[in-house]
């Protein structure tokens, strides 16, 4: 998997592309997003249009920055999964406490939203 990152506005945008269930990718992504708490900046959008696979580990991982950015007072965004990875983090109920987005009108309302939870439900 690769990740790249950036900003948009006061979050750090983290692009994910490839498949998510080696355990050096997720220990590169809890760098990343370790960084961001350490620096004072716990609000993370992690998008995710490019990932073509996640596993349960995977999720876990999404589970523990969700968890790791709320308890630093901010926030864990997922942003555009395809359809596939939609529907895998549809059955393991993650939009019920991690915020998720379609749209760039989606996340910029859950970006004003500085709470930590999920708010979609479909």
């Amino acid at each position: 998997m690769e990740i790249t990152s950036g900003s948009k506005d006061d979050f750090r945008l983290l692009t994910l592309t490839g498949q998510f269930w080696q355990r050096e990718d997720m220990e590169a992504l809890e760098q990343y997003v370790s960084v961001c708490i350490t620096a004072h900046r716990p609000w993370v959008i992690l998008d995710i249009e490019g990932l073509t696979f996640v596993n349960s580990q995977a999720l876990g991982m999404f589970v523990k920055l969700h968890a790791r950015c709320s308890g630093a007072g901010g926030k864990l965004i997922l942003f555009q999964p395809r359809s596939s990875v939609r529907e895998v983090i549809e059955i393991a109920e993650l939009p019920q406490f991690i915020a998720l987005a379609d749209t760039a009108e989606e996340l910029d309302a859950q970006m004003e939203s500085r709470g930590s939870g999920g708010t979609r439900s479909r």
